[in-house]
């Protein structure tokens, strides 16, 4: 363990590996920030949460209505809450106080989420799984067995939807669509941290797999007594500080989302609530998941990318003997596996399989998980993906250390 840790510190105390992770630490924080100006208007679904409970009701959507009609009489107008807000021009709101102008403001976003609350039930089941299906093989060429495949994974999708409504799973408060607060999450934040984190290992563990080439020290130090046998130290000391640097940078950034943007209300929130709808469909995922689980499994998956990414990185290092150039051949090789499938249309069992790539799965982490129309939302994309660049990774490396054994050190 001592010379793990010696093969770990390389890697650890390296300049450029230690600026790097602040740079993405501190990027990450601007963008967090930078995109909180809206962290004010989020607060009042935590409020209703607080008030009228997780659920969407009958009965909590017609006291929040009471509520709501009662905050206009203590405003001084007779009017419903609807007609008052409607009346409210520019120039009536100039001439109110601050206070009033607060109050309005609080008025005018419950009245956005009693109206996106009342709406649920007729929009979110007004979905068409039959246009859905129609335009998933309109917009592909796949045909005979694959075709049969997919549509039984739409088959299989369109009954967890069915489930999803007849058990009312839909019907919780969360942070209204238009935030994209999901996205802002998983799409951005999560995304970034994982393609960062993939940057820094790449580079951590081509260093530790190449130092002794790059220091020209591997006639000395392979000859000892430990020998060869260094290789083994090299592969734990770089998995031990994949896992450590993604660990740290999702920490910390995480860390920073979460002291911005208020989630304590909807941790157990389903992230199959309707109101998690941000683009064409909702988040109609394969199993019930709430929030807290959603973002575990994630980060789960995303560090089995980056541990993935490794392994690949440490059998190019051993054939390439240069930490900078095994660096722009891994980025090269993850950028060549998402580009690969769009030029293998005329093959759908070829593209199909080719989308199973750990590249995908890398940039989509707010899809994790979720059904849809596209290759990628299949029943367990993100699983068959793992365990085929894992056993390809596992094949190659053990291969180029096997090669390693043979081959004079010099």
């Amino acid at each position: 363990m001592r010379i793990t840790w010696y093969e770990m510190k390389k890697a650890l105390t390296s300049p450029i590996i230690v600026i790097l992770l602040i740079l993405f630490i501190a990027f990450n924080a601007f963008q967090v920030i930078s995109q909180s100006y809206a962290k004010g208007e989020l607060k009042v679904v935590n409020d209703i949460a607080i008030t009228y409970g997780n659920a969407i009701t009958e009965d909590s959507l017609e006291r929040m209505q009471e509520n709501m009609q009662e905050d206009v009489k203590q405003l001084g107008a007779e009017q419903g809450f609807q007609t008052y807000l409607e009346e409210m021009t520019f120039e009536k709101y100039e001439e109110a106080s601050y206070k009033e102008q607060k109050a309005i403001d609080q008025l005018s976003l419950k009245s956005m989420y009693y109206g996106l609350g009342t709406g649920l039930e007729a929009r979110y089941t007004g979905i068409n799984m039959d246009d859905l299906r129609e335009g998933l093989f309109a917009a592909s060429t796949m045909d005979g067995q694959l075709a049969e495949f997919m549509d039984r994974q739409f088959t299989g999708w369109e009954n967890r939807y069915d489930e999803i409504v007849e058990t009312g799973e839909y019907k919780e408060w969360f942070f209204a669509g238009e935030y994209r607060i999901h996205s802002e999450l998983f799409r951005s934040l999560v995304k970034n941290i994982a393609v960062q984190s993939v940057l820094l290992v790449a580079m951590a563990t081509a260093l530790i797999a190449s130092y002794e080439a790059e220091q020209r020290t591997q006639s000395i130090t392979y000859t000892t007594k430990k020998g060869r046998k260094l290789i083994w130290h090299k592969f734990s000391a770089s998995s031990i500080t994949a896992i450590l640097l993604f660990l740290v940078l999702t920490g910390v950034s995480l860390g920073i989302f979460f002291a911005v943007y208020d989630f304590s209300k909807f941790w157990n929130t389903p992230v199959s609530s309707g109101l998690n709808w941000e683009y064409k469909l909702p988040y109609i995922t394969w199993w019930p998941f709430t929030v807290w689980q959603f973002l575990i499994l994630a980060i789960i998956t995303e560090l089995f990318v980056v541990l993935i990414v490794s392994i690949l990185t440490f059998a190019l290092s051993i054939y390439i003997k240069n930490s900078y150039f095994t660096w722009i051949l891994c980025m090269a090789l993850l950028v060549a596996l998402f580009i690969l499938p769009s030029f293998l249309v005329g093959s759908p069992w070829l593209q199909f399989f080719t989308s199973l790539n750990i590249t995908w799965v890398l940039l989509n982490p707010h899809m994790y998980f979720s059904g849809g129309t596209d290759v990628m939302m299949i029943q367990y994309f993100e699983l068959w993906s793992i365990l085929l660049g894992l056993m390809i990774t596992l094949l190659c490396n053990s291969w180029a250390i096997r090669r390693f054994f043979k081959k004079d050190v010099a």
